[in-house]
């Protein structure tokens, strides 16, 4: 689980993870502090080329026209059946001002239609809020929020037993259980859209910086068997204490078009039988094929997604040499993994756990993520997986669509690009006094609905 993010959200803002800022934007969902680390995201960086961000993000949009001031009729060059959800993700900012005081300011001093307003914000440490009688729909219950960074989950476990706070978010597998039997306490939970996986390289030599090697696990049937040697049900029930969802599907549960998919069973045995079809040979000491040993130099992001992440690594490591993996751990931090996948130099034998989030709404959004050369993309779709992402994304018949996805994802499943680990299920604790509060899907939180009671 990640440690201690402490958020609002609008229903509606963006947060600038590059530079940790937030913008309260109209109509959009604001990340408003963060305590915690950002998720490893399909996002790439762009050299500057003169477009706007809408330019960047839909390509496929020819031109905007204005239909009058409250309607907007936007013209694409193909068929566009995820528009929707792009549209819904971007910021509306007040042009005028913004082209007057420029972004920075913006980020400053964010200005727009959501359910509260900026009164102080001490970065790193808190953020304080009030709500916006002028707000376009159904008023917050209370008058005046706080946000307080408290990065050490024992901590924050503290300030809540002792009244300072009401709410507190990334408890901590082993103390949900203990605070759901406090009287004064309340446990919530939901699952989120963040898949937590093991990437493996299997990049041919030309796309990456490989030393003149091919990524040892370039075919199906080896990261296959290692998807067989891990056991999911284990950790869901050893380290997350049961708040984690086992989803062998591409796509998050609580994603749009998502489809279930057969799992991935725990079978050592036939592990090992899948190695042996791809070529590996049984030495007795690990397996080799042509010379070449199995080995896994297996990157992680050490206290970056907080201890049970950390945890599910290291037993990952020990299934996997279970059926004879040479596997060695290499706990580096965070911007370390972001310059190895991001400059693709990640060792030909190498491969890292780290999770995966997303704030769309549709399955497009994970599916395309082995479409280009990201820092998430270690294994490119082949040619007729190409063809089937493709096909998705100009169907604009519903029904119709969500079949293709439905089969798009069985493929995906089948190929194995990653080795799927836990789907991440968020937990949250407050006050008895505290009512209203739902989990939300994405990485935010959704106050104005909650109220306390006197």
């Amino acid at each position: 689980m990640r440690a201690g993010f402490l958020r609002v959200c609008d229903a509606n803002a963006k947060l600038d993870r590059k530079k940790k800022r937030a913008a309260v934007t109209g109509r959009r969902c604001a990340v408003l502090a963060q305590s915690g680390a950002p998720q490893l995201t399909r996002r790439h960086d762009q050299a500057h080329t003169g477009q706007t961000q809408f330019d960047k993000t839909l390509p496929y949009v020819s031109r905007w026209e204005k239909v009058d001031d409250y309607t907007v009729r936007v013209h694409t060059s193909e068929p566009a059946p995820t528009l929707w959800d792009a549209l819904g993700r971007e910021p509306l900012v007040p042009k005028a001002w913004t082209i007057k005081n420029g972004a920075e300011a913006l980020n400053e001093r964010p200005v727009g239609t959501g359910a509260w307003t900026l009164v102080e914000w001490k970065r790193k440490t808190s953020m304080s809020l009030e709500r916006n009688d002028t707000y376009w729909g159904s008023a917050p219950h209370v008058k005046r929020l706080r946000l307080q960074v408290i990065p050490e989950a024992s901590a924050r476990l503290a300030a809540l037993r002792a009244g300072q706070v009401s709410l507190v978010d990334a408890v901590p597998p082993f103390d949900a259980g203990v605070l759901a039997r406090e009287p004064n306490l309340k446990v919530v939970s939901g699952p989120q859209k963040l898949n937590c996986r093991l990437y493996l390289n299997g990049r041919l030599k030309t796309q990456f910086d490989s030393g003149g090697k091919d990524g040892l696990y370039g075919d199906t049937k080896t990261r296959l068997a290692l998807a067989h040697a891990v056991n999911r049900e284990a950790i869901i029930r050893k380290i997350f204490q049961g708040y984690a969802i086992a989803n062998t599907s591409p796509v998050a549960t609580v994603s749009y078009g998502y489809a279930a998919q057969e799992p991935y069973s725990y079978d050592p045995k036939r592990a090992r039988a899948l190695l042996a079809e791809a070529g590996w040979k049984d030495t007795g000491r690990g397996w080799e094929r042509n010379g070449e040993a199995l080995v896994l130099n297996l990157h992680y992001a050490a206290k970056h997604y907080g201890q049970a992440f950390d945890e599910t690594t290291a037993a990952v490591a020990e299934m996997l040499k279970d059926v004879g993996v040479q596997v060695t751990l290499k706990p580096i931090d965070f911007g370390t993994i972001l310059q190895i996948t991001q400059k693709g130099t990640l060792p030909y034998n190498g491969g890292f756990t780290a999770c995966r989030t997303s704030n769309n709404l549709d399955a497009d959004d994970f599916l395309r993520d082995w479409t280009a050369f990201t820092l998430i993309n270690w294994s490119p779709y082949p040619p007729e997986l190409m063809a089937a992402y493709a096909a998705q994304r100009r169907e604009l018949d519903p029904a119709k669509r969500v079949r293709l996805l439905a089969d798009l994802q069985r493929q995906v499943r089948d190929w194995t690009p990653v080795v799927p680990l836990y789907q991440e299920v968020k937990v949250y604790a407050h006050g008895a006094r505290v009512t209203g509060f739902t989990p939300l899907t994405e990485l935010h939180m959704d106050f104005r609905t909650v109220a306390v009671r006197k």
